[in-house]
């Protein structure tokens, strides 16, 4: 203010100039020395803020691609329940297995789209001589009618889709070859051809948006004897992270890099309308798909950290820094708000790490396979199929139990080698163990064994399948195929129609038919023409109505020689007690029934050798009038 020196007593006027003057060094130096002090912590302030966001930044991006990859890791357990439900039932019919998937999946208290997934399927591996006969006997036994498409090439093998979650995908779905698609066929044969998880390159399964990154995750799917197919899931990746973003409290923006695609662009951007963001404001992560990494490139949205990170002063502690009581006010209220935002992120992150967990024991106790998860040897849990297959009453009779008990002497050095090459990082194919039960009893078991991360420390999951039976089985099946082929009888196996499927060599010789010629043939064939329908009628309702029938049968061989037949047919009939193929034993004992009179079989064979001529004349003259 200035002061009219005219109107201000002399003696006010004295006391001002020597107050201004006893203030005015002091007050130089405290604005000097507040406005240093003030530069200095607000530059101090504002280094350290930087820092702060970096880490927090930093640490936000860790825990988004660690829920990332919790999200994608889900999908194996998935996977391996529908691998273990085609292996359980390798024989099964198409439609019985198409019920079971169903079944399964429907059970599953999860909406599959909310996780991403756009479809969890069965595709099945076709070689191309056994192409047709599969499509034949689909459209037999079911309403819907299979149709491969792409039509395939004819020397080329099929990987159909046959059993897809959900339903309504299925019937779109149904009969599509992913032979037919680069990306996909060669995922496939990769799979094939390792037998671990692959994943394609990165699809288009969401048409309909065009900012969608897609994958196709492919589990192969096959026992000792034969490869099946493969347990596919397709997803969008697109939608995992945007899931991921919306759950944050501070806006991020994801750019996904699949280095596979051969060029360092951008396979996904969450954010694709805004300018590339500063790269010392940004910050890569990974994620691991089937043994791939995708990298990712996170950088903030929030303008407030963008002007943070790039200021070289703190503004309110340099507004501030002249009065040391708002100074501390400013900071105590910056920290706890920090503070209270870390928590609160943190609380957040632990809720979802929860959620996750939850999910994780809901998969875990619905699997259909036994599964025991162990640290340092010591089982920590297991769900109710791991307490019915070691004979226990309830999981609870596991936990705590040494691992090292539930493994047969014979198989515990061998377990033992496993968890070390576990503990190495090396991925583990499963593998046939002897173990036991809690009552001393013994099974064999196919064992897939998985380092995973349980309550913050390492563990070792386990799912065990009991193969005891289908050891035996197999055992049999070996059995069952020297007796087929090497029988001096002759042996014809039908389906429940009379459809010849298998024969023996010995049958060639006493019919003169070839096995190769008599796939898929009537067993009227053989037809003499002997019996009459009533003599069939009868044996057709005993065979039914009891199983089996014996009994002599007049037939004939290829080259048109009768013969007296002795006949055994035996019902073979499946779970549901449905006759589904006939067994045949056939002997030549024409020399054996003497007894009957010659002069009727000779009559039989002049009027059988009639009536073949009486034929080929008729297939000449529809020849002949073709030709006309």
């Amino acid at each position: 203010m200035q002061m009219d020196k005219d109107t201000l007593p002399e003696r006010n006027r004295n006391h001002l100039r020597y107050w201004l003057r006893q203030i005015s060094l002091p007050v130089a130096l405290i604005i000097i020395a507040g406005t240093l002090l003030s530069l200095t912590l607000a530059k101090r302030e504002a280094t350290q803020q930087r820092q702060e966001l970096e880490n927090r930044f930093k640490a936000t991006v860790q825990q988004t691609s660690r829920v990332l990859q919790e999200k994608v890791d889900r999908f194996t357990l998935l996977m391996k329940a529908g691998r273990g439900l085609v292996l359980n039932h390798p024989d099964a019919p198409t439609l019985q297995l198409n019920q079971r998937w169903h079944q399964m999946f429907d059970s599953y208290d999860m909406r599959y789209s909310d996780l991403g997934i756009v479809g969890l399927s069965y595709t099945r591996y076709l070689a191309p001589e056994e192409r047709q006969a599969f499509v034949d006997r689909f459209n037999q036994h079911s309403e819907r009618k299979l149709t491969i498409f792409p039509p395939p090439v004819a020397d080329q093998p099929s990987f159909v889709i046959m059993h897809l979650t959900p339903a309504a995908v299925e019937n779109r779905m149904l009969g599509y070859d992913i032979y037919s698609g680069d990306s996909r066929r060669i995922a496939a044969m990769e799979a094939m051809t390792s037998g671990e998880m692959s994943v394609t390159l990165p699809l288009s399964l969401l048409p309909t948006d065009i900012n969608s990154l897609d994958y196709l995750l492919l589990l192969p799917v096959q026992t000792n004897a034969a490869f099946l197919g493969w347990v596919t899931l397709g997803f969008s990746m697109s939608q995992l992270v945007e899931e991921s973003l919306n759950d944050l409290t501070n806006p991020l923006r994801i750019q996904l890099i699949d280095a596979r695609q051969g060029n360092p662009s951008v396979s996904y951007d969450s954010h694709p309308a805004l300018d590339q963001p500063e790269a010392r404001l940004q910050h890569a992560a990974s994620l691991q798909l089937a043994g791939q990494k995708i990298h990712l490139q996170v950088s903030p949205l929030d303008p407030d950290l963008h002007r943070d990170a790039f200021s070289q002063y703190h503004g309110a502690t340099l507004i501030s820094g002249l009065s040391l009581t708002l100074l501390i006010a400013s900071l105590l209220l910056f920290f706890i708000q920090a503070r209270h935002q870390a928590l609160r992120l943190s609380s957040h992150m632990a809720a979802r790490a929860e959620e996750m967990y939850q999910r994780y024991r809901t998969l875990f106790t619905q699997s259909p396979e036994a599964i025991v998860v162990h640290v340092n040897g010591i089982v920590e849990l297991a769900n109710e199929h791991a307490a019915a297959l070691f004979g226990c009453h309830s999981p609870d009779e596991l936990i705590q139990r040494s691992i090292d008990t539930l493994v047969h002497p014979d198989s515990l050095d061998f377990v033992r080698n496993r968890g070390a090459a576990l503990a190495r990082g090396e991925t583990l194919k499963p593998a046939e163990q002897k173990l036991m039960r809690l009552d001393g009893s013994t099974f064999e078991a196919e064992v897939s064994s998985t380092m995973i991360h349980y309550r913050g420390e390492q563990a070792i999951q386990v799912m065990f399948r009991d193969i005891t039976s289908e050891k035996e089985q197999r055992h049999e099946s070996r059995i069952a195929h020297a007796v087929f082929h090497h029988s001096h009888d002759a042996i014809m196996v039908t389906d429940e129609r009379g459809r010849i499927e298998l024969v023996n060599a010995a049958f060639q010789k006493l019919t003169g038919y070839a096995p190769a010629a008599m796939a898929g043939r009537s067993v009227s064939v053989l037809n003499s023409g002997h019996h009459d329908n009533a003599f069939f009628y009868r044996m057709w309702k005993t065979l039914i109505d009891t199983g089996e029938w014996s009994g002599d049968i007049v037939n004939r061989t290829r080259e048109g020689r009768l013969y007296i037949q002795e006949t055994n047919v035996t019902a073979v009939k499946d779970e549901q007690q449905q006759t589904r193929h006939y067994v045949c034993l056939m002997r030549d004992v024409t020399e054996q029934r003497r007894g009957l009179d010659y002069t009727q079989l000779q009559a039989l064979k002049e009027q059988l050798a009639q009536t073949a001529d009486l034929r080929q004349q008729d297939d000449q003259a529809r020849i002949e009038d073709k030709q006309l």
